[in-house]
């Protein structure tokens, strides 16, 4: 076979060879480093598992911005910069994170009394990434409110990380709606680089859905992340100032009301909840 030929093999089948490989060693590297956790039940499981996807896309989006045009390397640097700064800043959280600081209250104490946290290093950390990934996608003053859509977005979906596969059913739910909508509007590149990340979170999704492992901060970090600059690339500058509407709305809410409560006291709420993993 030619040698060009076996490189062009080996450069597209990179990432995927990565997704397998770390799906095969990612148990014994639990065991042998100790990333466990107890989950909320109390059971102690692999935690982290989240970094799978992190490696997966941080080859596959470089791939793809080398590889890209110039009219559409911005599109895959943002997927880029979002996917790996959000999932080592998550992987930061999940090593050294304090559990009793907890939400930006937690952590604005913690500042308080001359601790900075591994959250509140995620939270500052994570604004900049976002507001990179939006400078990539749409520059000027834009780049706040875009910046703003991708930092929340990737926070929900660690709000929402409270039960075994309820963040990534979530994330897998409003992706397929982003998709429909990227398809639709012409924007094919955009909806095929959140779809990869759709597939690798499929296919571990039982894993956090039966409560065997824990994807961790790095796992739904990065998930929302990638959401969020799927939105910033696809939709208009009004429909994005809604979406940062509704994601305020749900911050505000969530440092008032846990969330879990919430939809335990809440019927419908709870009986679709109970659709995304067991409880």
């Amino acid at each position: 076979m030619d040698a060009r030929v076996i490189a062009i093999v080996l450069f597209v089948s990179a990432p995927f060879v990565v997704l397998l490989g770390c799906i095969a060693l990612f148990p014994k590297l639990c065991r042998r480093w100790g990333w466990l956790k107890r989950n909320y039940r109390g059971v102690v499981v692999p935690c982290g598992y989240g970094v799978i996807w992190w490696a997966f896309c941080t080859v596959l989006y470089a791939e793809l911005a080398w590889m890209s045009a110039p009219e559409t390397r911005s599109l895959s640097l943002a997927f880029l910069v979002s996917a790996f700064g959000f999932g080592l800043l998550g992987w930061i959280d999940d090593l050294w994170g304090d559990p009793a600081s907890k939400g930006l209250r937690g952590h604005l104490r913690a500042l308080r009394q001359g601790r900075i946290t591994t959250g509140l290093m995620k939270a500052v950390g994570g604004l900049a990434v976002s507001l990179i990934a939006a400078w990539l996608l749409q520059g000027g003053w834009a780049t706040l409110p875009g910046g703003l859509v991708i930092a929340l977005m990737a926070n929900a979906m660690n709000l929402l990380d409270m039960r075994p596969g309820r963040a990534v059913s979530v994330f897998l739910a409003l992706s397929v709606v982003v998709v429909f909508y990227l398809l639709f509007s012409g924007q094919a590149l955009t909806a095929a680089m959140l779809g990869f990340l759709m597939a690798a979170a499929l296919l571990l999704r039982r894993h956090d859905a039966s409560g065997e492992a824990m994807m961790g901060d790095v796992g739904s970090n990065l998930l929302g992340g990638v959401l969020g600059v799927s939105l910033v690339a696809g939709l208009p500058l009004w429909a994005q100032v809604v979406v940062l509407a509704l994601l305020v709305a749900l911050h505000i809410a969530a440092e008032r009301v846990s969330l879990s409560r919430w939809i335990e006291d809440t019927p419908w709420a709870r009986r679709l909840d109970r659709l995304t993993g067991v409880r």
